[in-house]
């Protein structure tokens, strides 16, 4: 079975925005691949869908999450993400996100910079939109 995505909530955000890079990779590879969506990036995209579009897209773009695998934070990768954040220097929630791809050997779709050039990561450069 091909490897599963995690996308971070940049992605999340950009696939929302209907960015064109994001549903390429996105769409195209859900018959082949599993999605894994770390709880954080729910957390993280919800409080930034509300405060930019408001409450209603924010109940379509949980859903749509949670329809996917989502891995909830347990007392195990709690630890690995202690590890990550002093060892990468990741803020917590990247940590978060990290040790939830490497822990289902997943690649990371990531519009964010602080993952550039990490093992398991596929980096999108932003385009000014």
């Amino acid at each position: 079975m091909t490897p599963p995505y995690v996308m971070d909530s940049s992605a999340w955000l950009e696939f929302y925005r209907g960015n064109k890079d994001v549903y390429t990779l996105v769409i195209d590879q859900l018959r082949k691949r599993e999605i894994i969506v770390p709880s954080i990036c729910i957390y993280e995209v919800a409080l930034a869908i509300e405060l930019s579009v408001g409450e209603d897209l924010v109940k379509v773009a949980v859903a749509n999450m949670r329809e996917q695998k989502v891995d909830d934070l347990t007392a195990t990768s709690a630890v690995a993400l202690a590890h990550f954040r002093s060892e990468r220097s990741l803020a917590m929630a990247d940590a978060i996100v990290y040790a939830s791809t490497l822990a289902h050997n997943a690649t990371l779709i990531t519009f964010d910079t602080d993952f550039k050039g990490l093992p398991n990561v596929h980096y999108i450069k932003q385009l000014a939109h």
